[in-house]
């Protein structure tokens, strides 16, 4: 326990020296992945630190993303996959989660072709009667459900995306807007949160190189604390 700085005698709170001390560690790779943490009752003993501190210290890394906790056998910190940035790429945003090497851990729960809604969907601008092919995914990490996304495309292009290399010969760019929300009362039970929980509600769009739109999809995302998770996504 080395890596850990704890100097009472600074006037910075001793749950916030404690939390920088262990996101160091595990920033310059001192705390690999999966690595398990000292309990609080080590650091209490080790550091003559109050439970309720090194609490506080665990839970602000946890809503950092940092680390995650197992009932009954610790702390450890979290995969360096589930904590990076999935939105900096120029790639559509189930590209890439596919990337992060994540795509093992979908549900598909639906997959169907529906009219086309010239009000919810004008960005595709095709025309009324045509039909699209619509999605709805989740995403898992190791321990929780990282996204729920919902996927808009023209038939002909849902074909094309199911072969990966034309698919991505053809995508010139896409554009994302982030937006914090409230989330749902459902979306709230999809990430086994709390009521009336704070969340991030993410609206791509992909054109292909040709300015057709080829991609809508609308993400989910649960969040912790505001501005950290506004950092966790930024470009």
């Amino acid at each position: 326990m080395e890596f850990i700085k704890i100097d009472k005698s600074l006037p910075i709170p001793l749950h916030i020296q404690l939390a920088r001390s262990i996101r160091d560690a595990i920033d310059d790779g001192t705390l690999p992945t999966n690595s398990k943490l000292p309990t609080e009752e080590e650091l209490g003993l080790r550091y003559n630190l109050s439970r309720p501190v090194v609490r506080q210290a665990y839970k602000q890394l946890i809503e950092e993303r940092l680390i995650y906790r197992q009932k009954s056998k610790g702390s450890f910190v979290l995969a360096k996959e589930e904590r990076y940035n999935l939105l900096k790429a120029v790639l559509p945003l189930t590209e890439k989660i596919s990337l992060t090497e994540l795509s093992e851990n979908v549900v598909e729960l639906e997959h169907s072709i529906i009219p086309y809604n010239p009000k919810t969907m004008s960005p595709l601008e095709l025309n009324k009667g045509d039909k699209v092919h619509f999605t709805r995914r989740i995403y898992y990490g190791e321990r929780h459900t990282m996204f729920y996304i919902e996927i808009i495309q023209p038939l002909d292009e849902y074909s094309s995306s199911l072969k990966e290399n034309k698919q991505k010969e053809n995508i010139e760019q896409t554009h994302r807007n982030i937006f914090a929300i409230k989330l749902e009362k459902e979306m709230c039970k999809l990430f086994n949160a709390p009521e009336d929980s704070a969340g991030f509600k993410i609206i791509s769009t992909t054109h292909s190189k040709s300015k057709k739109v080829i991609e809508l999809s609308t993400a989910y995302v649960q969040g912790y604390n505001i501005s950290i998770i506004l950092d966790y996504f930024k470009q």
